[in-house]
């Protein structure tokens, strides 16, 4: 079985790079195991001109472009990236987090725990290596996770309707996810965590958490998904 590594790219030139040369380094037997996504999310430059200097070809790799620069398109660019997705297992993978050769070969054998089925979903720890005392060292990750596709779907996928506004793409999944999916904290496995891989974005709930409030008691998901134009670029 193979896993997908689904990334989100807005905006991060050297961000980017970072990543796609640490896959590079994953040794042979790892890389050929893993399959890599990069959903641009209508970045400035785009991802395969940002990478267009750097040998892809020992990479199974391909890049999507949302055509339209929507504010906090997270959840969508996740549901392009889940759909596109060939493989049974995904990662959900965001910029300010790395997926080291350890972790890569953690994530290989939990997938082929012959007790794992379906209904099963990793979240991960985080490390910042230059930093332990950073506020994120040592805490969970609230998005990244390795999961089935047909979880991701049968959750409900994200919910779009929070887009244009910042905030709940991630417990607006996770609370979706109760009584469907258990989730596996690893805190003995670990996400390098970087700091410049944030975005610097307004960062107000307010409109986004009444959303939730509102979700929560009256069940108005969304099923409107991928609200935009996209095309495959590599």
């Amino acid at each position: 079985m193979k896993i997908t590594i689904n990334l989100s790219y807005y905006n991060q030139e050297k961000v980017l790079k970072d990543h796609i040369f640490l896959w590079k380094s994953y040794p042979k037997e790892i890389k050929k195991q893993f399959t890599f996504c990069i959903v641009d999310d209508c970045s400035k430059i785009p991802a395969n001109e940002v990478l267009s200097d750097i040998d892809l070809s020992d990479l199974d790799i391909h890049i999507y472009r949302v055509k339209e620069d929507l504010y906090c398109n997270i959840a969508g660019v996740r549901n392009l990236a889940a759909t596109v997705c060939e493989t049974d297992w995904m990662v959900i993978l965001d910029m300010d987090t790395m997926v080291s050769e350890d972790l890569a070969k953690s994530m290989i054998l939990l997938i082929n725990n012959p007790h794992i089925e379906n209904g099963h979903c990793f979240k991960f720890n985080r490390r910042v290596l230059n930093n332990p005392s950073h506020i994120k060292h040592n805490q969970t990750h609230p998005a990244v996770c390795l999961l089935k596709k047909e979880d991701y779907w049968n959750v409900g996928g994200c919910e779009e309707d929070v887009g244009s506004h910042y905030g709940q793409t991630d417990p607006t999944f996770w609370y979706r996810a109760q009584n469907k999916i258990q989730v596996h904290v690893m805190n003995d496995l670990y996400l390098d965590y970087i700091p410049e891989g944030e975005s610097d974005i307004d960062r107000d709930r307010v409109h986004n958490a009444k959303l939730f409030a509102e979700k929560k008691k009256d069940g108005s998901w969304s099923k409107d998904f991928i609200r935009f134009s996209w095309v495959k670029s590599l």
